[in-house]
């Protein structure tokens, strides 16, 4: 976990794609003054799924802070867009294809699956690797960071 990227660092210029494939810089989905960025491994993984319905029930929360939500996964665009359409709550924030881990490198994420916090000026605030893939996030421990972000 060494290679993570650190808090004060500036966010790379990422890109992902969209469910069509197309390649998109993930700089331009950045919240104006806060952003949750989560890397995941993909729909393939039932905790996965899980934290992606999780992240959907706290989203006004975390909106109600000023803080854009998106999600980075491992899938191939095509496998992500067939479950997008079939999920039931419909997710309401920003997911992207990563199929070759380009983006997940970048960040120094590899295979773990990692929360990040950046600023309005694209500056990692806060990270939380999750560890134990059967418990599930707090998501008032990061809402906690967000608000001590905010100020």
């Amino acid at each position: 976990m060494s290679n993570f990227l650190r808090i004060g660092q500036v966010l790379p210029d990422l890109v992902a794609q969209n469910t069509n494939g197309v390649t998109t810089r993930v700089r331009e989905h950045l919240g104006s003054k806060l952003t949750l960025l989560n890397f995941l491994h993909g729909t393939q993984c039932p905790e996965c799924v899980n934290q992606l319905y999780s992240l959907q029930q706290h989203r006004e929360e975390l909106e109600d802070l000023g803080a854009a939500v998106i999600v980075i996964t491992r899938d191939n665009p095509k496998s992500l867009a067939t479950f997008l359409l079939g999920a039931r709550p419909r997710l309401e924030y920003a997911i992207f294809a990563d199929p070759s881990s380009v983006a997940h490198h970048q960040v120094g994420v590899g295979g773990h699956t990692v929360w990040f916090v950046i600023n309005g000026k694209q500056i990692v605030r806060w990270l939380g690797p999750w560890r134990d893939r059967y418990r599930c996030i707090d998501y008032e421990m990061i809402l906690r960071r967000l608000q001590r972000t905010k100020r």
